[in-house]
């Protein structure tokens, strides 16, 4: 399965998402990119690509398989050191401890994050009703905030 992300807003799946929210740029580069794909599958194909079965941890749905929670919304297209945040979902942990747009994630939970990679895994490792601490970088300033993950909604 491939599922092609042009990146998340505010109303991202929510009722208020519509057309004049799409990333039409996006849309473009990701269009291209999957007729390039397709085209070069049809070009080679002799050569079958392998099934790679994904083995399931877990079928039990208990707590150690969910993910925390945030309401963090990354800006995917910031090329800069850190995760810059498009905005905050109103109630969640990251709008209680008062992270907004533009901020920038550069800590959590005493990890260091340089990217987007980062801050996943250690939204991974993070654990759901644990207070921690978020560190950004707001303007000009350096600051740290507690934040306490959830379940995810």
């Amino acid at each position: 399965m491939l599922s092609f992300f042009t990146g998340s807003h505010e109303a991202y799946h929510r009722p208020s998402d519509d057309y004049a929210t799409l990333n039409w740029k996006g849309l473009e580069r990701i269009t291209l990119f999957a007729d390039g794909m397709v085209h070069d599958l049809i070009k080679n194909k002799d050569h079958r690509l392998d099934y790679v079965k994904v083995a399931v941890s877990s079928k039990d749905g208990n707590r150690d398989t969910l993910r925390v929670f945030l309401g963090t919304i990354p800006d995917y297209a910031a090329d800069i050191e850190g995760v810059k945040l498009n905005g905050v979902r109103k109630g969640g942990p990251a709008d209680k401890a008062g992270l907004r747009a533009g901020d920038v994630i550069i800590s959590f939970a005493g990890q260091s994050i340089k990217n987007i990679y980062d801050y996943t895994y250690a939204l991974d490792a993070a654990t759901i009703g644990k207070v921690t601490t978020v560190t950004i970088r707001r303007m000009n300033q350096v600051l740290k905030l507690r934040i306490k993950p959830s379940p995810r909604p």
